[in-house]
């Protein structure tokens, strides 16, 4: 005992209990049988079938129903997306606004119309906003533009995700008053 932990107890004696080591005692492993397999199987295939085909057309539609709806947005009536740009894309919407693909090219295209202008060829700042004229001490820009374009850049994306947190609030408020489950 005098190897020991305080506490700790000396190991019992096997031989002497009779037992025998967990290996030997141990069934063989057997391959699951056909039927569970199947079973299995069946059940991750209901897993993926929940979702919900539409029923309009008189169950023809090959589109998914929109989640907590019966029908797909077509057949609901929703209006289709107005674009970035003012022409119609393909998707529907519930409120006839702008999809997510349109509110981030829309987002990118005020981006691009917001960035500065590439720089001149006579060395001088092309200007943020304005005609400048300035020396250029960084590439690009003077620092008095490239400081208006970093404000200008940061308010931006300082709207777009103020612009998103308020459409994922309302995406959440709106599931939770039709009672949809959360996902996760």
């Amino acid at each position: 005992m005098d190897g020991l932990v305080p506490h700790q107890s000396p190991a019992p004696d096997r031989a002497a209990s009779g037992d025998q080591p967990r290996w030997e005692s141990a069934p063989t492993p057997t391959p699951d049988r056909w039927e569970d397999v199947q079973e299995h199987q069946q059940q991750l295939r209901h897993g993926v079938e929940r979702e919900r085909g539409c029923e309009g057309d008189d169950g023809l539609c090959d589109r998914l129903a929109v989640v907590g709806e019966t029908q797909c947005a077509e057949h609901l009536g929703w209006p289709l997306c107005p674009g970035h740009d003012g022409s119609s894309c393909a998707r529907r919407t519930r409120d006839g606004g702008q999809c997510a693909t349109c509110q981030g090219q829309e987002h990118y295209a005020r981006m691009a119309d917001a960035l500065p202008e590439p720089e001149s060829d006579n060395g001088r700042c092309p200007g943020y906003n304005a005609p400048c004229g300035r020396g250029i001490t960084i590439v690009g820009l003077c620092p008095r533009c490239r400081i208006a374009s970093q404000h200008d850049r940061d308010r931006i994306e300082k709207e777009w995700r103020e612009a998103a947190a308020a459409a994922v609030a309302a995406a959440e408020a709106e599931e939770a008053a039709q009672g949809v489950p959360v996902p996760f």
